[in-house]
């Protein structure tokens, strides 16, 4: 039976502790995660039984899947246990197949031969009688998939008769014995297409980390034949078996001292595992033509390809930092990327003229209560999706209600300022034709808007995967805005000001990550309420001074005041800043702080509408 057929037979849901799932439409989340332990990015489609995951923390897929990937099953145990989950014996005729089968067809132990309890077992007997008995048309099958004939010796490949068909048998070795082996289908429609020994897995060819000469390359592939591939053209190699065994690999690194000499390469699949496996390595890796799913079939097109590139990542990989390899390589792009921010504007005249684009990086802007911090921003946002660009919104305080019926608000004011409508008004129901044709010109804009509404579970790593998820999904760079900065949680045992600087410096990492603009919006500190806006005004602004690259304060224009210049008066400066605040319209003096793509610090002035959430450069 299938493995399609027999998932049918299984709910996803079953498998999962129901205390843990919670139903949002027609999906299923499940906090915390069954793999990371994070919360609000592991999800379950009843419809397809199958599950993803935001976060990247696994692939995702069907029912077989969910048991290798969320149980830590084998390939070959997770089709045993779903043919177990849909009540379907793994084989009805198992028993007379192994007393009909003809005794000169090797077997492979069922026990560890020789071995103390807990010790790997030992195919080693079975491996070399296989080895011995194969035909040269068994052999040729290795020749077809880019193996040569040395290779085929030293690992002692070979064809094996199994209870479900011929397999190509992949040895593990250690020590001079096999102690794992991976049997790969060779007919169609055997499933599953790779069966294991039973056990845990070591990684093949994991000796050479302590083996391998001060400057030697190896180069850490997916699967068997990738590696068998690599070893092809001259070059050690080893398997992970999966990417999701990478961190097998890391340790095994990290505590070898002989692997500090070693230059590691990576070759992983073609798709987007391979791609995020590579990236969290953090190791060079061979650039795969795209035609070519992997290295083996990269090696099998074209024999001796592979040699060259890795040739070409050796030295890179020996000075991987190295000025000559950016100049060669990327500096002409960059530059052509830099050049496309040249002319985003914010939509607002007086600080486009200032700023003179919006460039990639982290903004942060930051005011006091009542000085339209949130309104200011979410402007910008539409003024710039209005201009074509999309925007991801992250509203950790306000709905999506109270941010749509401002932008509505906002646009009825600018349409007709004698007949506008308020945010709240339209939030209260009143919908009158000005309201009606404001949405059908915001309907437009709003295609482009994304207003993700957060909580205290809205994290620098759910911010990021959102993000990757947008761009992998729509091909654009968004613009994003946080608002905001204080209430994004980090790690609870740091103090306040660590805590804020952890947050962002990680913000400004997924704004070079990503090379996008994003936006976030920060509060002040309460002893600066009475003070011209600095870089001392921002709560725990220690990262904030250094890492931003650009910093917006806005402020009343009243604490231009000459009382606030003067030591103290307390109360009346109190009195002016109140009156100031209660004003509509109200008068608001941008003070940029810091820019580094630009004109350090300049001002400029803007009239504040609170009652219709709006900004203008210029009085109505």
């Amino acid at each position: 039976m299938k493995i399609s057929e027999l998932e049918s037979k299984v709910s996803i849901l079953s498998l999962i502790d129901h205390s843990r799932i919670k139903k949002e439409g027609k999906t299923y989340r499940v906090n915390p995660c069954p793999v990371c332990g994070h919360n609000d990015h592991f999800t379950v489609y009843p419809e397809t039984n199958s599950y993803s995951s935001f976060s990247g923390c696994c692939q995702g897929g069907s029912i077989y899947k969910f048991l290798q990937e969320v149980e830590g099953l084998s390939e070959n145990a997770a089709f045993e246990k779903l043919h177990e989950l849909a009540g379907e014996p793994l084989r009805t005729a198992k028993e007379d197949f192994r007393e009909n089968k003809k005794s000169a067809i090797p077997q492979p132990p069922t026990k560890a031969e020789g071995k103390a309890p807990g010790q790997a077992a030992n195919y080693t007997a079975w491996i070399n009688e296989l080895y011995h008995k194969q035909t040269e048309k068994e052999k040729a099958y290795f020749i077809k998939r880019g193996v040569p004939n040395e290779l085929i010796d030293k690992y002692k490949l070979c064809i094996a008769d199994m209870e479900d068909g011929k397999r190509a048998i992949l040895p593990v070795w250690a020590n001079g014995e096999v102690v794992f082996y991976t049997a790969r289908a060779l007919m169609k429609d055997q499933e599953p297409k790779y069966k294991n020994a039973r056990g845990t897995a070591p990684l093949f060819n994991i000796e050479y980390i302590k083996t391998a000469a001060k400057g030697e390359t190896i180069v850490i592939t997916e699967g068997i034949f990738d590696a068998l591939s690599i070893e092809a053209e001259g070059y050690k190699a080893i398997a992970l078996g999966g990417t999701q065994h990478a961190g097998k690999l890391i340790k095994a690194i990290e505590e070898s001292p002989e692997a500090k000499g070693i230059i590691f390469l990576t070759a992983f699949d073609n798709d987007e595992a391979g791609k995020e496996a590579t990236r969290k390595m953090g190791f060079k890796a061979l650039d795969i033509p795209t035609e070519y799913k992997d290295v083996n079939e990269w090696h099998r097109a074209k024999p001796g390809a592979i040699k060259k590139t890795v040739e070409e990542q050796i030295k890179n990989a020996t000075r991987p930092d190295a000025v000559s390899e950016y100049l060669n390589k990327a500096f002409i792009t960059d530059i052509e990327k830099f050049k496309t921010y040249k002319d985003k504007k914010t939509g607002f005249s007086n600080l486009d003229k200032e700023m003179g684009g919006l460039y990639a990086g982290l903004y942060v802007v930051g005011g006091i209560s009542s000085v339209g911090k949130t309104t200011f921003i979410h402007q910008l946002g539409d003024q710039l999706a209005e201009q074509g660009d999309h925007i991801i919104y992250f509203s950790l305080e306000q709905s999506k209600l109270e941010l749509v019926s401002k932008s509505l608000a906002r646009l009825t004011a600018k349409m007709d300022y004698n007949n506008a409508v308020t945010g709240i008004s339209i939030r209260s129901g009143y919908i009158p034709s000005q309201v009606i044709k404001a949405a059908e010109v915001y309907e437009k804009i709003a295609e482009r808007v994304n207003i993700v509404e957060g909580n205290f579970n809205t994290t620098t790593e759910s911010i990021r995967s959102y993000i990757d998820r947008y761009i992998s999904l729509n091909n654009v760079k968004p613009i994003v805005i946080i608002d905001y900065l204080q209430i994004i949680p980090g790690d609870m045992k740091l103090g306040d000001k660590q805590r804020i600087d952890n947050t962002v410096t990680e913000l400004k990492r997924i704004s070079r990550d990503f090379d996008i603009t994003l936006f976030v919006i920060s509060s002040l500190n309460r002893g600066n309420y009475l003070t011209p806006i600095d870089f001392e005004s921002f709560k725990e602004s220690g990262g904030i001074e250094y890492t931003a690259d650009v910093i917006w304060g806005l402020q009343l224009q009243a604490i231009n005041d000459e009382m606030f210049n003067k030591e103290g008066k307390i109360k009346e400066k109190r009195e002016k800043i109140k009156q100031a605040k209660a004003a509509d319209p109200r008068k608001i003096e941008l003070v940029c702080l810091k820019n580094r793509n630009g004109k350090p610090y300049f001002s400029c002035g803007f009239t504040y509408y609170p009652k219709y959430d709006l900004f203008s450069p210029e009085p109505f």
